[in-house]
C-alpha cells in the first residue's frame, strides 16, 4: 500500500470539507455536513454493489469454481448458468486483461476515505490485486496449464472426483462438466500450438513427464477411478431413486469414457507432435525478457514485494539463522545427527494426528466453530504425479466440511506425516480457511489468490507444528531448523535456475557446496523448478515473510506480545500482500 498516494487521498476529501464550509453561517454548515454523510453513505452502497457484482461475474467463469465456491448460488442470484470448464483460448486471456484494467480504473473512482474501515481494507487489497505492469499481454504465452506438478490435467480428475453433489441440479451439472473436458483441452492444445509458435514451448522433459500422467489416467478406461468414485457417491446418496442412480451411472461412464479419455489422449497425441519444438531446456530467463517475467511472476506468486535480489539477500539470511540454531545444538549434543536422522513422530496416523493437532492448537490460534475434516487418499493412478499431500478448500457457505488428500505413494513417508498434516489441517489451510470464512468476509476475497499468504501461512504452522509433536525438544529444533534450510535451499535452486540461468552442472555444484552429490536428485529438482518456476518461492518466501512480521510484533510489543493475538490480527486480515498487512500490523501494535 503507498501511503504517500493514500494521504493525497485523504488530504484531498478533508480539503473539499473545509472548502465547503469556509465562511458559511451555521445553517450551511449543517446542511453541508449531511450532504457529506449522505455522499459517504451513497459511496458505501455503491462500493458493496460494485464488489457483489465483481465476485457474482468472477465466480461463474467456470464451473469448477463455482462449485468450489458456492453450495448455494441462487442466495447470490446465480440461477441460470451453463455447465463449463471455462475458456482457456488467448483471445479470453486478453479479454480478461482488459475487464482487469477496466476494474481498477473503476475501483479508483471511489473515495477511500468515503468508506468503512473493513471497505477500505478490500480496497486496499483489490487495488493491488488490480494493479497491473504493463507487460500483461508481452507474457500471455509465459505460462503453463499443464505443469507436472500443478497442471490442470494433474488436478481435476481429482476436482471432479470431490465435485459437490449438493442437489441432483448438481450431479446432472457435473456430467455437462465432463462433456466439455474434451472442448478445454482442445483448448489447452491450441495455447500450446501458440507457445510452440512464439518458441515458448515447454521442455522435452516437461513434456514427457505430462504424458506419462495422462497415459497413467487413461491406461484401464472401464476401470478409470472416476467410474468407481462416482457410482459409489450416487449409491450412497439417498434422494435417488434405483432407476435415477443407473441412469446417472450409465451418463457418467458414457462421459469419461467418450470425452474425458479422448481428452487426456489428444493431449497426448499433441504434445508428442509439438515435442521438439522447444527451443529452451533451461530455466524462464533464457526466454526474451525471462528475467523480467519471472520477477512479476515471483513477486505476484509470493504477495511479496521483494526484488529478487532482496529474496535472495532474505533465503541467505535464513539459512545462517538456521545453520546457526543447528550448530548451538550440535555443541551441547554431539549426538544430535543420530538422533535426528533416526527420529520417527510419536503420531504417525494421519487421522490421530488431526484429531490431535485440533486440540493442541488451541493455546496460540483462534478456536474455530466446530467442524468436519475427512483424510483421504489419492488413487494410485496419480500417486507418482502429486503433491504428497493437499487440502481441499471448502465452499464459502458450506464450510463444515473439509478434506485433507494424503499421498501414501511408494516415496511418501508416513511416519514422517506429523508437520504435513499440520500444514494441510490443524493450524495451517483448514484452520486459516473456516476461520477466515467464519468471520463473514465479502465473497469476492475467496476468489483473490495469494499464494504467498495460504502457502507461507501453511508452512509457518507446519514449522510451528515441531514444537508440539511430542519429540524431545532439541531433536524437534533441529528437525525445524533443518527443514528451514531445506526449503531455502530449494528457492535459491529455483531462482537460480530460473533468474540466475543456472544448468543442471552448476546445480549440482551448489548442492555439493552443501554435502549433497545425488545425481538424481540434482537432476529432479532441476526439471521441477524448470516445469514449474517460481512455485517453491510462495512457500519459503511467503514463510519468511510470516516469520518477519512475527520478529517485528514481538520486538516491538516485548512483553505486550501474545501469540494468540498476533496470530488472529494474521487470521483476521486474511489473503493479501505482505506490504499492506505490514502497514495494517502498525496500527494493530498501536492497539496492543
Amino acid at each position: 500500500m503507498n501511503k504517500t498516494n493514500l494521504t493525497k487521498r485523504i488530504l484531498a476529501y478533508i480539503s473539499i470539507i473545509v472548502l465547503s464550509v469556509h465562511g458559511s453561517g451555521c445553517s450551511n454548515i449543517n446542511k453541508t455536513l449531511k450532504e457529506v454523510t449522505v455522499n459517504k453513505e451513497e459511496t458505501q452502497a455503491s462500493f458493496d454493489k460494485f464488489v457483489d457484482q465483481l465476485f457474482v461475474e468472477d465466480v461463474q467463469s467456470d464451473s469448477i469454481t463455482l462449485n468450489y465456491t458456492l453450495a448455494k448460488p441462487e442466495s447470490y442470484g446465480i440461477t441460470d448458468f451453463t455447465p463449463t470448464l471455462g475458456d482457456a483460448s488467448v483471445a479470453k486471456m486478453k479479454e480478461n486483461l482488459v475487464k482487469a484494467e477496466n476494474t481498477y480504473k473503476a475501483l479508483s473512482d471511489f473515495s477511500r476515505s468515503a468508506l468503512t474501515k473493513e471497505q477500505q481494507l478490500l480496497y486496499d487489497i483489490l487495488m493491488d490485486y488490480y494493479t497491473m505492469t504493463g507487460d500483461e499481454e508481452k507474457f500471455l504465452l509465459y505460462g503453463e496449464p499443464l505443469g507436472n506438478t500443478t497442471g490442470i490435467q494433474g488436478q481435476l480428475p481429482v476436482l471432479l472426483a470431490e465435485y459437490n453433489f449438493y442437489d441432483k441440479e448438481d450431479i446432472s451439472n457435473y456430467i455437462k462438466v465432463l462433456l466439455s473436458v474434451e472442448d478445454y483441452f482442445s483448448q489447452l492444445v491450441e495455447y500450446e500450438k501458440e507457445k510452440s509458435k512464439a518458441g515458448l514451448f515447454m521442455s522435452d522433459v516437461t513434456a514427457n513427464n505430462i504424458i506419462s500422467q495422462c497415459e497413467d489416467f487413461t491406461k484401464n478406461p472401464e476401470k478409470n477411478y472416476l467410474i468407481d468414485i462416482f457410482n459409489d457417491r450416487i449409491d450412497n446418496y439417498e434422494d435417488l431413486t434405483k432407476e435415477e442412480k443407473t441412469n446417472f451411472k450409465k451418463e457418467n461412464k458414457d462421459a469419461i469414457l467418450n470425452h474425458v479419455i479422448p481428452a487426456y489422449k489428444l493431449l497426448i497425441e499433441e504434445l508428442t507432435k509439438l515435442k521438439g519444438t522447444g527451443k529452451n531446456d533451461g530455466g524462464v530467463c533464457y526466454f526474451p525478457d525471462g528475467k523480467k517475467y519471472y520477477e512479476q511472476l515471483a513477486q505476484g506468486i509470493t504477495g511479496s514485494d521483494m526484488t529478487i535480489k532482496e529474496m535472495k539477500s532474505a533465503l541467505i539470511k535464513t539459512m545462517r539463522s538456521a545453520s546457526l540454531k543447528m550448530d548451538s545444538i550440535y555443541r551441547n549434543d554431539e549426538g544430535i545427527y543420530d538422533d535426528f536422522f533416526d527420529m520417527k513422530f510419536p503420531m504417525q496416523d494421519p487421522e490421530k494426528i488431526l484429531t490431535y493437532l485440533e486440540d493442541a492448537v488451541k493455546e496460540d490460534f483462534p478456536t474455530l466453530e466446530p467442524v468436519n475434516c475427512t483424510i483421504k487418499y489419492v488413487h494410485k493412478s496419480l500417486e507418482d504425479h502429486l503433491s504428497p499431500a493437499f487440502y481441499l478448500t471448502p465452499a464459502i457457505d458450506n464450510y463444515s466440511d473439509n478434506s485433507v488428500y494424503i499421498n501414501g505413494g511408494k516415496d511418501n513417508d508416513l511416519t514422517q506425516i506429523f508437520p504435513t498434516v499440520a500444514h494441510e489441517s490443524y493450524p495451517g489451510h483448514l484452520l486459516q480457511n473456516v476461520y477466515f470464512n467464519q468471520q463473514k468476509p465479502e465473497p469476492v476475497r475467496s476468489l483473490m489468490n495469494y499464494g504467498g499468504y495460504s502457502e507461507g501461512w501453511a508452512t509457518y504452522c507446519e514449522m510451528y507444528s515441531y514444537d508440539i509433536c511430542g519429540i524431545e525438544e532439541n531433536v524437534a529444533e533441529f528437525a525445524k531448523q533443518y527443514n528451514i534450510l531445506t526449503l531455502c535451499l530449494y528457492a535459491q535452486m529455483d531462482i537460480g535456475v530460473n533468474y540466475d540461468g543456472w544448468d543442471l552442472d552448476e546445480l549440482k555444484e551448489f548442492l555439493a557446496d552443501y554435502g549433497i552429490t545425488d545425481e538424481e536428485a540434482a537432476k529432479s529438482v532441476y526439471d521441477l523448478v524448470i516445469d514449474d518456476p517460481a512455485n517453491y518461492l510462495q512457500y519459503v518466501i511467503g514463510y519468511i515473510e510470516f516469520a518477519n512480521l512475527r520478529s517485528t510484533a514481538e520486538e516491538t510489543l516485548g512483553d505486550k506480545f501474545n501469540m494468540k493475538k498476533f496470530h488472529t490480527f494474521l487470521l483476521d486480515i486474511g489473503p493479501a500482500p505482505f506490504s499492506l498487512i505490514s502497514d495494517y500490523m502498525d496500527e494493530w501494535m498501536k492497539e496492543q
